[in-house]
């Protein structure tokens, strides 16, 4: 994979990630307003793009994406979680 590609591939997973966790940020502020479903749905997708970037990102990519999106290694794995299962 060339560098740019990576580049486009770190840029869109980046895109995606903030938007997913802006709008579980707002459902979160929504409280019980919100059917339960929604949350678990947006909490998958995060997973999903968990593992995507670890499959698509070099390590050292990987570490400035978890940097960008500002997630710590717990949060990381607890949205992985979400796909895997218990």
């Amino acid at each position: 994979m060339t560098r740019k590609t990576m580049m486009n591939t770190f840029d869109t997973l980046q895109t995606l990630f903030l938007h997913d966790l802006r709008e579980l940020d707002h459902l979160e502020r929504r409280g019980w307003f919100v059917w339960p479903m929604t949350r678990v749905v947006k909490e998958e997708h995060l997973g999903r793009c968990c593992y995507l970037a670890e499959e698509f990102l070099s390590s050292t990519d990987l570490r400035a994406f978890k940097h960008e999106v500002g997630l710590n290694e717990q949060r990381w794995h607890a949205y992985k979680a979400k796909i895997s299962g218990p």
